[in-house]
């Protein structure tokens, strides 16, 4: 079974050579992301929007005049690196790049099903974070109070980074995020960054017996108002949690974001995939949202 196996997979590889691509599993494609290589995703905008590569670039196969979009952003004497969600249509895609005079051209063996499969990271802002203040910009002071009635300040805490999180114990997605943010919180260093959470509970008592039975690290602040009606979370353009801020010592947003590995990337000073500019003619007019 075995060598069948493995005469397959040959034959895939010779396949893809002859066709002047080349297929890579996930840690080949892994790694130039992280390199920060252009990354082209084929799938249609709607499937962009649930979920990508970080990094990529949406240009729809199966959409009109793919060849002149794709053309209209990048090098084709730079490599290229596709996928799609099984790895059918980025191998269809590859070979017609190919064809087109593009001398690099890689396909992710598995697509997106395999790079999710492997609990790679993936990004959800150009759906989700589309709201959130963009970097730069001042953040709104917060005043609530904590778990033990203490009236806090956002402004408290100047001087040193801010991990700010929106969130709710009665979301799924925000307590599944706990490991990550107990994790990132014992890697930094307290002196310069604080973790303050601004619970949308609908009761004070959930927020209370969530957080002790969770170890949650930080400050612990309840809005009593709740999500919908909470002008702090308007104020920061909250429309999904859980989302997060990263806020620096002079009280600037540096980043804005749903996704947790982002904050922790750069607080490990760690840079965030983005699609190449040096490598394109043109992007679209926000780079790190772009679909086309």
């Amino acid at each position: 079974m075995k060598h069948l196996f493995f005469m397959a997979l040959s034959f895939l590889c010779l396949f893809s050579c002859s066709a002047g691509y080349k297929n890579l599993d996930v840690e080949q494609f892994a790694s130039a992301v992280k390199e920060g290589a252009c990354i082209l995703d084929v799938r249609t905008p709607e499937e962009f929007a649930e979920g990508s590569i970080p990094g990529a670039v949406n240009v729809d196969w199966n959409g009109e005049d793919f060849l002149a979009k794709v053309d209209a952003i990048f090098d084709a004497s730079e490599p290229l690196y596709l996928y799609c969600r099984s790895g059918r249509r980025s191998a269809d895609a590859s070979k017609a790049l190919t064809k087109a005079g593009y001398k690099k051209v890689f396909n992710l063996l598995g697509g997106y099903n395999a790079w999710t499969e492997a609990g790679k990271n993936i990004d959800q802002d150009p759906q989700y974070a589309v709201n959130l203040l963009p970097a730069g910009a001042d953040a709104p002071e917060i005043i609530l109070k904590d778990i033990d009635g203490k009236e806090v300040k956002l402004s408290d805490f100047r001087g040193r980074q801010v991990v700010l999180v929106f969130w709710a114990s009665w979301c799924p997605d925000c307590r599944a995020e706990v490991p990550e943010l107990k994790a990132m919180y014992a890697e930094a260093d307290p002196a310069k960054v604080q973790f303050v959470s601004v619970s949308f509970d609908r009761e004070f008592e959930a927020l209370t017996k969530f957080a002790a039975e969770n170890e949650l690290p930080g400050v612990q602040l309840f809005d009593p108002a709740g999500k919908k009606e909470s002008k702090v979370g308007a104020d920061y353009g909250v429309k999904w949690i859980p989302s997060l801020y990263l806020i620096d010592a002079e009280g600037n947003v540096q980043l804005g974001t749903v996704m947790v590995w982002k904050i922790a990337a750069v607080l490990n000073g760690e840079a965030i995939p983005s699609p190449r500019q040096s490598m394109a003619r043109h992007l679209c007019d926000d780079p790190d949202h772009c679909s086309i």
